[in-house]
């Protein structure tokens, strides 16, 4: 990975997924949240299952990275989390929740603009996969 890219990827993504692990993450207006597993999980699932998550999470990491800082660029929020819940509020005043052990991926992405129904998705894609998913969600065309 370039130097540039990763000191770009973990200007945004680090202190996000650093995070703790809080009970719920509380969002509201344009947004795209990526959300995976936080270090016990992760940990507990290599043990148990003998998968190794690692090299899932690394991957995801990198590409997420990479399109925060394409969506930063284009004025979309990003917010990296391993909170169990997320919540969406909605400009309407209503919330929708959404619990990542429902999803049946480890990762994935929640998008909202604040008005519409929100979508989880969840997995992963590559870079330009989750750029044009998000560009069709948020109605922005390629820069």
């Amino acid at each position: 990975m370039p130097m540039t890219t990763l000191l770009l990827a973990s200007l945004f993504a680090l202190p996000q997924q650093l995070e703790k692990n809080p009970a719920q993450l509380l969002v509201s207006g344009p947004r795209v949240v990526f959300f995976s597993l936080s270090e016990t999980e992760r940990d507990s699932i290599a043990r148990m299952e003998g998968l190794e998550i690692d090299d899932v999470l690394d991957d995801f990491n990198y590409t997420t990275g990479k399109v925060a800082v394409a969506l930063h660029r284009r004025g979309i929020t990003v917010d990296f989390t391993t909170a169990p819940v997320i919540l969406v509020k909605l400009a309407n005043g209503k919330v929708r929740r959404f619990e990542r052990r429902q999803a049946s991926d480890p990762v994935g992405m929640v998008l909202t603009d604040g008005v519409r129904e929100p979508q989880f998705l969840p997995g992963m894609g590559t870079e330009q996969e989750l750029l044009t998913t998000i560009q069709e969600f948020f109605g922005v065309k390629d820069q």
